[in-house]
């Protein structure tokens, strides 16, 4: 996916790095002022920074009890600070943000012979219903925050991204895929989407909206097999009614569609 949530462990990477540099300092310090054992100053500084209450190994010199003050007060503070970033991912939900993602991935990687489709506006919302349907296998893509909420919600199998892009056509499983559909609402992405999508996988049988009656002859040249134009056919459909109503609803394909060829 192209918005790769962090994980959730390099958060805690300033917090490890202040820790590691709290020990450095505390060893370095007794070994230096003290003349203890590099195991005495380990020992003394873990029990000075978590503050359990321990005596001390070896009587302090006056200089050591300034620097055992230090120690505290620096290894105290970082403590504090590494809880507050894991209280604030606990709280954020970034764990289960990355373990749903994870989960997402996995089944999307496991997916052959599906349907990508780009775009989950009202078109596509409408295509994903019917292929649930069927029982077919798809993956979403979109970029569009509205979309990408209703698909958590929902609990549907998508990337977020532009659909555009080839890492994320391949993160889909273009490969692999049986075909590709282009809901997307701007012809000009549509074009786009449809020479990506080609040129990563000649076989793939692609399926394209186009909001312009200009813009079917473009697509085709893209690559798409198959153009629907929403708008004419929803004119066509609409007269035909009007003028026929006493007719059942044709099957055959209007002229809102065009097949390539």
């Amino acid at each position: 996916m192209s918005d790769r949530p962090e994980h959730p462990a390099r958060r805690f990477q300033l917090p490890g790095l202040l820790l590691a540099g709290v020990l450095l300092y505390g060893i370095a310090g007794y070994v230096l002022i003290e003349h203890w054992s590099l195991f005495d100053a380990f020992y003394m500084t873990i029990i000075t920074i978590s503050t359990v209450g321990y005596s001390e190994l070896h009587p302090l010199s006056a200089p050591g009890r300034v620097f055992t003050s230090t120690l505290i007060v620096s290894g105290v503070g970082i403590l504090l600070f590494g809880f507050g970033v894991f209280a604030e991912t606990l709280s954020e939900g970034h764990f289960l943000e990355f373990r749903r993602f994870r989960r997402l991935e996995r089944q999307i990687a496991a997916l052959r012979g599906h349907f990508i489709v780009c775009g989950y506006g009202r078109i596509g919302t409408r295509i994903v219903t019917e292929f649930e349907q069927h029982q077919t296998q798809y993956v979403v893509l979109d970029n569009n925050v509205e979309a990408i909420t209703r698909l958590k919600h929902e609990g549907r199998l998508f990337m977020e991204g532009d659909a555009a892009s080839e890492e994320l056509l391949k993160g889909a499983g273009i490969e692999h895929a049986r075909g590709l559909i282009s809901a997307v609402d701007s012809d000009e992405r549509s074009v786009y989407i449809t020479l990506a999508a080609r040129a990563l996988n000649a076989d793939l049988y692609i399926v394209a909206r186009a909001g312009r009656p200009d813009s079917i002859r473009r697509l085709e040249l893209a690559g798409a097999d198959r153009v629907v134009s929403p708008y004419i056919m929803a004119g066509h459909r609409m007269a035909e009614f009007a003028l026929h109503p006493e007719q059942p609803a044709r099957a055959a394909e209007s002229p809102g569609e065009h097949s390539k060829g």
